[in-house]
């Protein structure tokens, strides 16, 4: 998405052999970069939903390529849930959610029982499930389960790096995972263009992501472009582009969405939480395993990982994606009365 989680791969990949211009990329990140053989190219975004969604959109329509059997490894550094990870951690998603879409107060006005000035469209409190009706469609996004599988299996014995000043920030919490070693976990991103920090909004996102999949997203890391990049990916789907089935969401861990104890929330967001430069480095060392599996041992991946059939979220919110991934899900289904099957 930016220029630091881009540089963790040139290098050790060699990529920039080849570079590949394409008309619609970010003035700052013009070219897609592929290594010798032109197996494995990167593209960056730039920051935030509109430039994620314009950069993706562009690439995946480009005539420069074929993607209909490309993996898409989304890869970048985020914030984190201390309940469920800490510095350094790297976060494999099966949901993306689009937390931050939806009605605001500031929380000093709000009736006195919320706990957030946040509710979704269609809803008369927080935390309520806005219903078939009420979503835009990118709310919400689940990728593919049997994929995720496979790229846990993948990593589950890859030791991440570390670090002694990120440990001593993290012994301030007195409970693991916080104050423990980072570690590959399976859990779900946020995605906001607003820096959200401290107990109470993060909490509420919390929340949100639960109510929203109806108790089954596990929040644990923060972004800003997940859920337009899957929106680019999910239209690409539909238009015979690419295969939404083949895309993993990667989030390394480089702070905490909320203060330890004895520092306020502005200290925690001003501070230098030691994680950054160990979850840059955590972005190669846990997604290498997975596209080096891919390219090198194509025939047991060129055919893809089907979602399972009896998936019925798989994609977006609205149901767009059937069960061959790529037929338009009807308007005035069940959808509309009840809540999706998470």
């Amino acid at each position: 998405m930016f220029a630091p989680e881009q540089d963790v791969w040139i290098e050790p990949l060699q990529l920039g052999v080849h570079n590949v211009s394409v008309p619609g990329l970010s003035p700052l990140y013009p070219d897609v970069r592929c290594d010798a053989k032109g197996w494995i190219c990167q593209m960056t975004t730039g920051e935030a939903e509109i430039n994620a969604a314009s950069s993706t959109t562009a690439l995946f329509f480009s005539d420069s390529f074929d993607f209909r059997k490309t993996y898409f490894l989304i890869a970048g550094i985020g914030g984190g849930n201390p309940y469920r990870v800490t510095t350094g951690s790297a976060t494999f998603a099966r949901f993306a959610i689009q937390s931050a879409l939806g009605y605001e107060m500031d929380i000093r006005e709000a009736p006195s029982n919320w706990t957030t000035g946040y509710w979704a469209f269609g809803t008369t409190a927080p935390f309520q499930y806005p219903g078939y009706s009420n979503w835009y469609g990118t709310e919400v996004f689940e990728l593919n389960t049997n994929l995720l599988g496979r790229v846990m299996d993948l990593v589950k014995d890859v030791k991440l790096n570390d670090s002694s000043d990120a440990q001593t920030f993290r012994s301030q919490w007195d409970f693991a995972p916080a104050n423990a070693y980072p570690t590959i976990v399976q859990c779900d991103v946020t995605t906001s263009d607003v820096w959200f920090t401290g107990t109470l909004m993060s909490e509420a996102m919390g929340n949100i992501s639960s109510a929203w999949t109806n108790g089954t997203a596990k929040y644990c890391a923060t972004a800003e472009e997940d859920n337009a990049t899957l929106m680019s990916a999910l239209r690409a789907t539909i238009a015979g582009r690419v295969d939404f089935g083949r895309f993993m969401l990667l989030r390394t861990i480089v702070n905490f969405d909320r203060p330890p104890p004895g520092l306020t929330t502005y200290q925690s967001l001003e501070g230098n939480q030691q994680g950054f430069e160990i979850g840059l480095q955590n972005i190669y060392m846990a997604g290498w395993p997975v596209v080096k599996e891919i390219v090198y041992d194509w025939k047991n991946w060129e055919m893809g990982t089907a979602p399972p059939t009896n998936d019925t979220t798989y994609g977006d919110v609205l149901g767009v994606l059937l069960s061959n991934g790529t037929v338009p899900h009807g308007v005035g289904t069940d959808l509309n009365t009840t809540k999706r099957g998470y």
